[in-house]
């Protein structure tokens, strides 16, 4: 009995040891801190103007980490290469062992070792990069304005030696340096430098609390260093730049002389005088495209409401549903054959009908649209027949336009190849990105002046300025004309000129001339309106009709398109902390 209890309190202490060193562990794990116990920094100038940076960070650790990192702020630099991440022990990773990305404006460099548990113990790695335009260069000086201690970051420092090496030997006396200890901007100077010998300068610095910086500004005389043709990207900032400007402006200008010259429509001299009719064998379409140059669903619309008057077809208006539920819909009904017609009205036909003789405007929804475009081309060979425009107008638009083809092509290869470059090479063409811009705006600004001169690049001959002298008359007319000239006129007058009014835009002013007058049964259109509060097919005057046939407009276009796309003798460093280049961030989790 006695075993059998001494057993079981053995196995109760163990499980109890067990569950306290557990939770010890766990909290041990969950209770992690960390401070940079030494930052050493050492900088090698060369004479080619690069300098490379060695950074070995050695941490204090408490808890459970498994991974270093470092932000390096590119700001103020060309660009940063030939990255290089070594262990604790000095060894060199290969790329697959650490993980670079860009952050904006800066390059992250991430090393993972085997998480585990620290109890205040040190760890270190080191990071070496080439810095490529990060020297400044002054009529009698060179100099070195670098933040060696970054500032974003959540611990301090407790202590930061920075080793700089000058491309050549020199007086004492002729190398000045200056240290910078705090935060952004301050110019409170530290005394923690030496020149060690006549080529290397050494800064120190203790307990550098977060968001401080440790930077470091060391000037030599000239001639040491070659200052690089691209300093700084200047000359391609400046190339860039002018391109950036001057490729838009010589765009405009020679757009506009070309418009000018070979576009631009022959000034209408003469007076307008009201005419009391379109010109003859004009359809509604041409009419609207002599115009604006231009071929819209009005146009269309306008051709419909001409060719049911002229009987090839009739709309018949319906109202459906029933209080808040109504809603208008068309019926067309096939009256002849259009074998007669023009090319394109017999399309228009075709398109509305195909082999049926009764379809609604429910039936086009979400059809008809698809059949637009190669309406349109049919409408532009038919104006290329006349004599009214001097040439094709859709080829004229095509070649005059292909030069913006081109250029949207160029920046899509350049934006391409920069996203190529950047992924290949992506702590070099990364920076490029401000330049890129600029310059991809710029063609985009220079293909759209291109494609907007091109659209009125299509100009009238002499005949087409006369027929369209004729069609302003007929629109003066249409809109203000005498109204007693009316009064021999029937409501025959009104729908045989309403194609016309609409494409001219005064339809509704054409309609108000009317407003007196007293319904008369058209063949074409038979409205669904309201008399004396019952639904019936006799307006009760012009106006219903005038609103009816206003409604089918407005209704019908939207049905036609829905679905459509619519020096030595100073030093620098007058920034102060954070003035410089590098910097960045980092930390360990």
């Amino acid at each position: 009995m006695k075993r059998i209890r001494l057993n079981a309190f053995i196995n109760i202490l163990a499980f109890l040891l067990f569950g306290v060193g557990s939770f010890l562990l766990c909290q041990a794990a969950l209770e992690k801190s960390y401070y940079y116990h030494l930052i050493e920094v050492d900088v090698q100038i060369n004479k080619d103007s690069t300098f490379e940076v060695t950074e070995r960070q050695t941490y204090n650790l408490k808890g459970s980490f498994g991974y270093f990192y470092r932000d390096i702020e590119l700001k103020n630099l060309d660009h940063i290469s030939d990255i290089e991440v070594f262990d604790s022990e000095g060894k060199k990773l290969s790329k697959n062992e650490y993980a670079l990305s860009s952050k904006g404006n800066r390059i992250s460099i991430q090393w993972d070792f085997p998480r585990r548990v620290f109890d205040n113990e040190l760890k270190s790695w080191a990071i070496k990069y080439k810095v490529h335009g990060g020297l400044g260069f002054y009529d009698e000086w060179d100099e070195l304005y670098w933040n060696a201690i970054f500032e974003d970051r959540e611990v301090e420092v407790r202590r930061a030696e920075v080793i700089v090496h000058l491309p050549s030997e020199f007086e004492k006396e002729k190398i000045q340096q200056k240290l910078f200890i705090g935060k952004l901007g301050s110019k409170i100077e530290s005394s923690n430098y030496e020149i060690i010998d006549n080529k290397t300068v050494r800064f120190w610095g203790y307990d550098i609390q977060p968001n401080n910086y440790l930077t470091i500004v060391v000037t030599w005389p000239k001639g040491a260093v070659i200052k690089p043709f691209l300093y700084r990207n200047q000359i391609i900032n400046l190339l860039i730049l002018s391109i950036a400007l001057i490729l838009p402006i010589f765009i405009f200008a020679k757009t506009y002389i070309t418009w000018k010259r070979k576009g631009k429509d022959l000034k209408i001299e003469k007076t307008i005088i009201a005419q009391y009719s379109p010109p003859e064998n004009l359809p509604p379409a041409l009419s609207g495209l002599l115009i604006d140059q231009k071929i819209d669903v009005k146009d269309i619309t306008a051709t419909i409401i001409d060719l049911a008057v002229r009987g090839y077809l009739k709309i018949i208006e319906e109202v459906k549903g029933f209080a808040f539920f109504k809603g208008k819909e068309y019926i067309f009904t096939k009256l002849k054959d259009e074998s007669d017609l023009k090319p394109f009205e017999q399309k228009i036909i075709k398109s509305i009908f195909e082999n049926k003789e009764m379809v609604s405007s429910n039936d086009l929804k979400n059809k008809f649209y698809k059949k637009i475009s190669g309406i349109e081309k049919a409408i532009y060979q038919e104006a290329g027949k006349t004599d009214y425009f001097t040439g094709n107008i859709q080829y004229i638009r095509r070649r005059y336009a292909m030069p913006s083809n081109i250029i949207f092509a160029l920046a899509f290869l350049i934006f391409l190849g920069w996203l190529i470059l950047s992924l290949i090479f992506r702590t070099t063409f990364i920076t490029y990105v401000a330049q890129f811009l600029i310059l991809e705006v710029s063609l985009i600004i220079s293909a759209i002046i291109i494609m907007a001169f091109a659209h009125y690049m299509p100009a009238l001959t002499k005949e087409g300025t006369e027929v369209k002298w004729k069609l302003l008359g007929f629109k003066e007319y249409l809109q203000v004309a005498e109204k007693f000239r009316l009064e021999a006129e029937t409501l025959e007058t009104f729908s045989k000129f309403l194609p016309y009014a609409l494409v001219l835009g005064v339809e509704k002013k054409w309609a108000e001339r009317f407003s007196d007058f007293s319904y008369q049964e058209q063949n074409w259109y038979v409205p669904a309106v309201y008399v004396s509060g019952g639904e019936g097919s006799v307006p009760a005057s012009f106006n219903s009709l005038s609103s009816s046939i206003s409604s089918f407009t407005s209704s019908i276009s939207n049905t036609f398109t829905g679905g459509r796309g619519a020096g030595v003798g100073g030093v620098g460093g007058a920034g102060g902390a954070g003035g410089g280049g590098g910097g960045g961030g980092g930390g360990a989790g």
